[in-house]
């Protein structure tokens, strides 16, 4: 009987822990690639500052406390040195790769359901390459660099007391657009650096906006 309580727990949102109950403590997992510790700092403490928490907590609380743990991977966009002939190719890729998969997570029987999926997600990706292409040169043109890619895990952790630690809530593969709030490189600061603080910054910047509307 204990289970279902624990299981209810489990499958809360980020967004509905944090509004119930502020976290008093942040934790960054940062694996993005080339990220030096100044850079890893500079996300955590404009993160910890519009989350309202210190950037140094104590070590210890009085009592039960939250955390909000961020694991934030990412890499260089793979489209930023590629033509139209190679995004169209990778495009047409990926389409097909997740044409594939649909039917089997959509619970489709039958082994034709897997190829025509592919079928579709061919064309699927054959026809989006062009966009794709052009949308991104209007993108490079715009700031000088592609955003960078990231894929992030949200967690709730509530620990009472350490070291005890329960899931409040967890969200995996958690997307937020962060095109908005990306800022244009001047020419001559253009590296693969600076467009991955500017990427960094904006992510930082549209997690906070997103649980600020959510609250």
């Amino acid at each position: 009987m204990l289970l279902l309580p624990l299981l209810l727990l489990a499958c809360k949102s980020p967004e509905t822990a944090l509004r119930e109950r502020p976290v008093q403590r942040l934790e960054l997992v940062m694996k993005v690639d080339g990220a030096t510790p100044e850079e890893e700092k500079a996300v955590a403490t404009q993160l910890a500052a519009g989350l309202g928490v210190p950037v140094d907590p104590p070590a210890e609380f009085p009592g039960a406390y939250r955390v909000f743990r961020l694991t934030l991977k990412g890499h260089k966009n793979p489209y930023e040195n590629r033509g139209l002939g190679a995004t169209w190719a990778a495009t047409a890729g990926t389409g097909t790769l997740y044409g594939a998969l649909v039917p089997t997570y959509g619970g489709a029987i039958g082994l034709a359901a897997v190829p025509i999926g592919a079928g579709l997600g061919l064309i699927g990706g054959v026809a989006y390459g062009p966009s794709h292409y052009a949308g991104n040169q209007a993108l490079l043109k715009k700031l000088g660099y592609l955003p960078w890619v990231f894929d992030a895990t949200w967690e709730v952790l509530e620990r009472n007391p350490p070291p005890l630690e329960s899931v409040v809530a967890r969200q995996d593969h958690a997307y937020v657009d962060i095109r908005p709030h990306l800022q244009p490189l001047p020419e001559e600061e253009r590296s693969e650096a600076a467009a991955r603080k500017a990427s960094l910054r904006a992510y930082v910047e549209a997690l906070l906006k997103h649980f600020q509307k959510k609250g």
